[in-house]
């Protein structure tokens, strides 16, 4: 007599491993679908009549970085279009300065080379708000081109090099701002003034004149209450552009 003993029919469970496999790669592909959904919904509300709408998209985008950084450079392209576009809204100053903050979250996780040909239009773009009426608008475009001028390598060193350089008379006189909040931003201007990132003429000139060596670019590193006398400021500004 054999006696034999067969497992009776039906579905088979997975093991413990295979099936949290499985749900991983189910979980996976659920938060991708939902992150595609909410991709497209703010992109349309970005571009919503309703400007605070605009502006909530905007913010929305810059919330995503927060929660998913890990997500920037694979959807790079569409965040930059989406935010860089916000920066040419004629009706509202929340929505661009809303983009801007959200550009500066954007580009810390990005190289580069990540930028790609979006790096001509977003610097000019943030150089036209040097000038603005909008304090908050001046402080978030100074930090803006900031961050650029650190993520600026190879590709785009010379470029940017002219845009400093058509910009590096407004980034002087930055630290006499009217306004404390926005010339406490002095890091972006310390980056931007060292003799390193000036061009050549301009290094020429401040070379020319160790006034301005001696006793402005050391008060970048002072606290706010320190300020650089107007009157300086603008004679050195004089003398340097009759040497550049």
């Amino acid at each position: 007599f054999e006696a034999s003993y067969k497992m009776p029919h039906g579905p088979t469970t997975p093991c413990p491993r295979k099936r949290a496999t499985n749900l991983g790669l189910s979980r996976e592909a659920s938060e991708k679908k939902f992150l595609k959904s909410v991709l497209r919904v703010l992109e349309e509300r970005s571009q919503d009549r309703n400007s605070i709408v605009r502006q909530m998209a905007v913010r929305g985008l810059g919330n995503i970085v927060d929660g998913a950084p890990e997500k920037v450079k694979k959807h790079k392209k569409f965040l930059l279009d989406i935010l860089i576009g916000a920066l040419h809204d004629i009706f509202s100053s929340e929505v661009i300065g809303e983009s801007m903050k959200a550009l500066a979250k954007v580009l810390k996780e990005l190289k580069e080379k990540d930028i790609g040909s979006s790096f001509r239009d977003l610097t000019q773009q943030i150089r036209t708000y040097f000038d603005d009426e909008d304090d908050a608008l001046r402080s978030v475009a100074f930090v803006l081109f900031g961050i650029l001028a650190q993520l600026t390598k190879k590709k785009w060193k010379a470029y940017f090099t002219e845009e400093v350089r058509k910009s590096w008379v407004t980034l002087l006189l930055h630290l006499q701002d009217p306004n404390p909040q926005v010339s406490m931003v002095r890091l972006t201007v310390t980056c931007l003034l060292s003799q390193r990132n000036l061009p050549p003429n301009a290094r020429g000139a401040l070379l020319f004149l160790p006034v301005v060596e001696a006793q402005i670019l050391p008060l970048v590193h002072c606290p706010p209450a320190e300020s650089v006398p107007a009157s300086l400021v603008h004679g050195c500004f004089t003398r340097i552009q009759d040497r550049s």
